[in-house]
């Protein structure tokens, strides 16, 4: 469901700028299931009652983040840092692995015997990585956990043996990476698979999943069904003369029309110079991506590769490929618009400087709240990252700002931190960088005294309680700080 922008008064202000839009890759292993996306879908998390006990620990380490984020398991390493194999180490130390030493998911690393584990086979098995934002050129490594390796303690580097190796692969019509991998002939029992995902790219993002498996001489299970499971309709790009290939600044355009003949969903690309000889490749990708991630794959784009088993697009024939949807009475039409204005991402975030490129202040212990307040449009997706300075505890509210606590930052330094915001939806995305400085906390704030239960205090008034500076926002008796609640008269 689209979301509005609506925009939120700041505690605290802090600069914003904007940083040129890079293509933000994200996902999670889906066969073999990495952990944080099997606790996810067992549910129970929001209740605090998972139905797997090492799921449930997790949740108790460090809350609901680390699964309702199970495609952000990862951590910058800038070019060429990350072709280091020593700093990579270094960045993401032992007993880290799992979580990618981001300390919001440190849960996914508890020790514990109780994980999940996906029944496979010794030989070769197609990995499937679900891309939820692709991202190439990149590059895998799939690491086995050693013979003899317990597995229910905190993973480490020296437990793990690289088994396979891809450079820069293509990602599917459906949004997914699959590529072969081997378990050598000789391993049983329970072992943790390890699968590194790493951008190339000055950013060098990269993605570090854990699935837990059990090596059995059982077969396999198929990743995919053994048959079509979608009605297949009417060609993709009608072989048609009237359609010709689309020229550059004309738009591609493409309706999804549900059982009664309504549109469902508009996709649109414009044509230009890079996309002019892949823009069927890239329009069925938008199409299948869109249904894959939010109407549970009800609509592909391609056809049924009876000898792989699964859905394709195929991108050297133009005509090979279908619409096919699970239900036999929807459909798509294709079109070629001319001068059209491609409508492009509907949220752009547009953010205002308020110092000239220097970072605002705050004071130790300040709650700081970053609201998209630029951000026009609407949007499918928010996500708020930390990019630098040490870990602080976050949450995000109602209207999707960012609440920080920087009361745990150590009061002796002072400290720079700096969060991204990016905007999504099936369009695209958009993302800006918000940056402030949280001064030291070694002068105190002037407060007029311990706080008293029959004292009145007014909008402005400083107290003392419980180790900590409240103020005041207006009229109070007998409310004792910190029981007030977030946006309660004491803060």
């Amino acid at each position: 469901m689209k979301k509005s922008i609506f925009s939120v008064s700041t505690i605290a202000t802090a600069l914003y700028f904007s940083v040129p839009t890079t293509a933000i890759a994200h996902g999670w292993v889906e066969f073999p299931q990495a952990r944080q996306s099997i606790c996810y879908e067992q549910g129970g998390i929001w209740t605090g009652n998972p139905p797997n006990a090492a799921c449930k620990a997790a949740l108790e380490v460090s809350g609901t983040y680390q699964f309702v984020q199970r495609n952000e398991v990862a951590i910058n390493i800038q070019a060429p840092d990350y072709l280091d194999a020593q700093k990579v180490r270094a960045a993401i130390p032992d007993g880290s692995l799992c979580y990618a030493n981001d300390p919001q998911k440190r849960g996914l690393g508890v020790e514990h015997g109780d994980w999940t584990r996906t029944e496979v086979a010794p030989g070769t098995f197609e990995l499937v990585f679900n891309a939820t934002a692709p991202h190439n050129p990149s590059y895998w490594e799939i690491y086995l956990t050693k013979p003899g390796v317990d597995v229910s303690k905190a993973l480490s580097w020296d437990d793990l043996e690289l088994i396979q190796e891809y450079g820069n692969i293509e990602v599917g019509a459906d949004k997914k990476y699959r590529m072969r991998v081997t378990i050598p002939a000789e391993r049983s029992g329970e072992a943790i698979l390890y699968t590194r995902w790493q951008r190339i790219d000055p950013v060098g993002e990269g993605f570090y999943n854990c699935s837990d498996i059990n090596i059995s001489g059982d077969e396999l299970p198929p990743v995919d069904p053994d048959e079509p499971y979608l009605h297949k309709g009417e060609q993709f790009i009608p072989n048609d003369v009237s359609l010709q290939t689309p020229q550059i600044g004309e738009s591609v355009k493409y309706d999804v029309l549900n059982r009664y003949g309504d549109i469902h969903t508009s996709f649109s690309l414009e044509i230009t110079e890079d996309n002019q000889l892949d823009w069927d490749r890239l329009l069925a990708a938008k199409i299948s991506g869109y249904y894959e991630s939010n109407h549970n794959g009800n609509v592909f784009i391609g056809d049924w590769h009876a000898e792989m088993n699964h859905y394709m697009y195929f991108r050297d024939n133009l005509y090979a490929n279908y619409f096919n949807a699970k239900d036999e009475r929807a459909s798509g039409v294709f079109s070629i618009v001319a001068d059209e204005v491609n409508p492009g991402l509907t949220a752009v975030i547009t953010p205002q400087t308020l110092q000239e490129i220097q970072l605002a202040e705050v004071q130790h212990g300040t709650v700081v709240v970053l609201n998209p307040l630029n951000t026009t449009g609407d949007y499918d997706q928010v996500v708020w990252q930390q990019l630098s300075g040490p870990a602080v505890n976050t949450d995000q509210g109602r209207y999707d700002e960012l609440i920080i606590d920087t009361d745990a930052l150590s009061g002796g330094q002072d400290h720079q931190l700096s969060f991204q915001l990016t905007v999504a939806n099936v369009q695209g995305s958009d993302s800006a960088v918000y940056s402030f400085t949280v001064k030291s906390g070694d002068d105190e704030i002037p407060s007029d005294g311990n706080w008293l239960a029959d004292k009145v205090y007014v909008q402005g008034d400083i107290v003392t309680f419980a180790g900590r500076s409240w103020t005041a926002q207006w009229w109070t008796q007998g409310e004792q700080p910190g029981t007030t609640g977030e946006w309660g008269v004491w803060r």
